[in-house]
């Protein structure tokens, strides 16, 4: 045997990896959102069941405070914020304040997030499941649209959506995405861009954490920078829940809370 062969043995054994070197994916799992039950009426859901993406680098395998706040200020205030209105959702994750607009009768819900396959699917699977629970499912199905979007791209791909004779949406919903610093401007111009001139009320509802209380300052950046563009800024509430992380208990207070805002023209 030469010395090459004593060194490499037979085939490739010095170059294959370990058996668990490749770890399997994460599965899906899911959560559940019980509604407040003196919100529900006569053959609505009571609980809204999500499934959610395996670990994700875009954060979509968790349901988070936020997202649940965001919907429980909606599902209160249905009548006035989503009847017969069209709604846009940013970076909606497992999309649950959408599918409390469907249940308030919004004429049209568009669930946008990262174009990334897996997650975009997830939210296809999660109106479908939607839809088919609902009992007419075709009639739900048409609801809804699903698309992969960029924040900051060009807005024509998401107002294809509206219904003939809208020019824009009354309202556009950004639960837990201010996290995102560097995407301030973006995520503005697209709701600048996006948000209806003609309806008086349309809003953009704006919810967060301060996950990184260090950097709390920079998630109220995003107020000043909306002002600066042209909108109006007001706050409606602020709650408080479980942190969602186990981090340091010094700043445990602030990354509990859970801030709401409207903007608008």
């Amino acid at each position: 045997m030469s010395d090459t062969e004593s060194v490499l043995g037979n085939g490739d054994e010095l170059f294959r990896e370990p058996d668990d070197f490749y770890k399997p994916e994460d599965p899906p799992s899911f959560d559940t959102y019980e509604r407040k039950p003196e919100l529900v009426r006569a053959s609505e859901p009571s609980e809204i069941t999500l499934r959610l993406v395996g670990k994700s680098p875009l954060w979509g395998h968790l349901l988070w405070n936020a997202s649940k706040v965001t919907a429980n200020y909606l599902d209160m205030n249905g009548s006035r914020l989503l009847a017969n209105k069209t709604v846009l959702e940013l970076g909606a994750g497992a999309g649950l304040p959408s599918f409390i607009a469907a249940i308030h009768d919004a004429k049209r819900v568009v669930i946008t997030d990262y174009p990334e396959a897996d997650l975009i699917a997830n939210i296809d699977y999660n109106v479908d499941m939607y839809a088919r629970e609902s009992h007419v499912e075709r009639t739900e199905r048409e609801r809804f649209r699903v698309a992969g979007y960029i924040w900051g791209n060009d807005t024509e791909q998401l107002c294809k959506f509206l219904p003939e004779g809208s020019d824009g949406y009354d309202l556009i919903i950004l639960s837990d995405v201010v996290f995102n610093h560097s995407e301030h401007s973006k995520l503005l111009a697209t709701c600048w861009n996006c948000l209806s001139r003609r309806n008086n009320d349309s809003k953009v509802f704006v919810v967060f954490t301060p996950h990184r209380a260090r950097l709390f300052h920079r998630d109220l950046q995003f107020f000043e920078d909306a002002i600066q563009l042209g909108f109006k800024v007001e706050k409606l509430f602020e709650e408080k829940w479980s942190p969602m992380f186990e981090e340091e208990e010094e700043t445990k207070d602030i990354r509990s809370m859970v801030y709401g805002y409207f903007l608008s023209f």
